[in-house]
């Protein structure tokens, strides 16, 4: 069994306590003061009654004091939950209400926005500045222990949260250092948000080999080139990116003496090997939340086929994959089935959630001791033993590095006034770089008509977190149903959405020309109108980098984060406009 990995971070701060362990924009913490902070954390959850396998969940945004709360969780025996203070306080208050958590980590600026009832308020900025708390005696968390808590998209209409243990976490960690040789010297970046798992891969091998882990700005860069000059300038030697962002990031100029070295890529499928070859290794990797962030590493090699979605890899020791029929028996090379996981990175199955764990973590027949996870994933493994991602055996969705479910979507739509009927898929346009755009889109059915659709845009906002709000809400009739009175997804996926057109008499100025022409391109569309929302029409914060990054080549002042300030084409050109007469007074001055 792998070394835990609290063990791996204690040796560090034994063997190289000065090392740095994180660095925030220039504000460095070692791997003493690390240590030395999470054992206070530890102390007082120790005395709130955390113990092994209880919850603590983080109500804390990207920073160091949210790497300071998780090791202090575990530090403590219990297991920490990545959450997101963006999410709609609803479904903060199902998440919390599932942990039944004693207390909650988090700042004395956030706790205002923590839904009330559900465990006490810890400030973690005042555990850190009081060295009279009390450190606990040694590390916690044996293998069999909770480590973490993940909540991923419902199919029932309530986010489920993944139990995942320490000997899963700690085989994990073991691999990855081992494959990409981290060691002391190296310097690796977190820009995952803390309810993705992929927030754990980023964190964990770093501090297990002695790394330093580099936090990325909470504010988006203005373009994928930015963040390739923030890769350099930060040194970073390794990286984990979500496909999309990782395939921006490849059309980016990397500097020719950069340290860089070895890319991992997942989340959601590679479509085709990067157009321009890196000088660093690409990795393609895969994994469900329910087999601790990673089962499958492939990489990418030079000679990859160029019109061929490149394979998701093999397994990680410790890990076996089954490819199996609908009766759950082995298929033949070559052929397709799904894919299910065993070993000892499969999680312990669902809080709460007893049926649904028994459902979908079955018995391994090979290994009677052990379960394999059913992923729902249709693949089927290739003469050199790499499997091939083929899709889906129900409506779940990857979109953005995100696993979503429609049925949670669908859910929170019919609780909308006045919506008897609703259904989510996902529409494809093709893209500039080859690469298909992909978008929720949202259809729904009641009273009202077309125009009833932003305002339950607005409350269903109210309602999911943005990754699962669909763009557009569009209105039918009925929904079309298959022949055995289902809804017929496929048809409504390949129902095309009505392209805007210019409104309210054409573009008033060459700002708004530009932009529409720019949002067309970047988006996939025919034309774009004033009145038209960037995020309505299919965009997202990577596209938001690379609309802004085109319009400044033609030579309109934007920045990604202006999108975030208003996304409606003719406000947002408003802006910039008022933007450039206040600059041009201050420079006449």
């Amino acid at each position: 069994m792998a070394r835990p990995l609290l063990d791996r971070i204690a040796d560090w701060r034994e063997r190289r306590p000065d090392q740095p362990a994180i660095d925030s924009g220039g504000r460095v913490i070692t791997y003493d003061e690390l240590h030395r902070s999470a054992r206070r954390v530890a102390g007082k959850l120790r005395r709130a009654g955390v113990t092994r396998d209880v919850l603590v969940p983080l109500w804390l945004e990207r920073s160091p004091e949210l790497v300071v709360a998780a090791l202090g969780a575990l530090l403590a025996g219990g297991a920490y939950v990545g959450m997101d203070v963006q999410d709609p306080p609803g479904r903060v208050a199902q998440i919390l209400a599932d942990c039944a958590a004693p207390v909650v980590l988090t700042t004395r600026r956030l706790a205002g926005s923590l839904p009330a009832g559900h465990g006490t308020a810890v400030f973690v900025e005042d555990l850190v500045a009081d060295e009279s708390v009390e450190e606990p005696d040694g590390p916690g968390g044996a293998p069999d222990d909770l480590c973490y808590v993940t909540f991923t998209s419902g199919s029932t209409g309530a986010p489920k949260g993944v139990l995942v243990e320490h000997r899963g976490v700690a085989e994990l960690v073991a691999w990855h250092i081992e494959k990409f040789a981290v060691r002391p010297g190296d310097r690796m970046p977190t820009m995952a948000r803390p309810s993705f798992d992929g927030w754990g891969l980023e964190v964990w091998p770093c501090l297990a080999g002695g790394a330093t882990l580099c936090l990325a700005d909470n504010r988006l860069p203005e373009s994928p080139q930015d963040m390739v000059d923030w890769l350099r300038d930060e040194r970073i030697t390794v990286g984990f990116f979500t496909t999309v962002l990782a395939t921006q990031l490849l059309d980016a100029r990397w500097p020719r003496d950069g340290v860089f070295r070895a890319m991992l890529l997942g989340g959601e499928k590679l479509h085709a090997p990067p157009r321009i070859r890196p000088k660093f290794a690409l990795y393609n990797v895969y994994g469900p939340t329910e087999t601790t962030m990673l089962a499958t590493c492939g990489e990418i090699t030079a000679d990859a086929p160029a019109d061929t979605p490149p394979p998701i890899g093999s397994p990680l020791p410790g890990l076996r994959a089954h490819v199996l029929d609908e009766n759950r028996r082995p298929v033949p090379d070559g052929e397709s089935g799904e894919l299910h996981l065993s070993g000892i990175q499969v999680a312990r199955g669902y809080l709460n959630r007893p049926e649904l764990t028994e459902r979908k973590f079955l018995p391994d027949t090979e290994h009677p001791r052990e379960r394999m996870y059913a992923t729902g994933d249709i693949v089927r493994r290739r003469p050199d033993g790499q499997l091939e991602f083929l899709g889906r055996n129900d409506s779940q969705i990857k979109l953005r590095g995100f696993r979503i479910e429609p049925g949670e979507i669908e859910a929170a739509m019919l609780e909308l006034p006045g919506v008897t009927g609703a259904a989510v898929v996902v529409h494809e346009t093709p893209g500039q770089d080859g690469a298909p755009l992909r978008r929720l889109v949202g259809y729904w059915t009641g009273a009202g008509d077309g125009s009833d659709s932003e305002h339950l845009g607005k409350l269903l906002a109210a309602a999911v977190p943005s990754y699962l709000l669909p763009h557009p809400l569009v209105r039918l009739d009925a929904l079309p149903l298959t022949p055995h009175g289902k809804t017929d997804r496929p048809a409504l996926a390949a129902r095309p959405l009505d392209q805007p057109t210019e409104q309210n008499g054409g573009f008033r100025n060459d700002v708004e020309r530009v932009l529409a022409e720019v949002w067309a391109k970047v988006l996939g569309l025919a034309a774009v109108g004033r009145a038209d929302s960037f995020f309505d029409l299919g965009g997202d914060s990577i596209l938001a980098m690379r609309a802004a990054a085109e319009a400044r080549r033609r030579g309109v002042r934007l920045v990604a984060e202006d999108f975030f300030e208003t996304d409606i084409l003719h406000e947002l050109a408003q802006s910039l406009l008022e933007s450039i007469a206040t600059r041009t007074g201050r420079e006449g001055r």
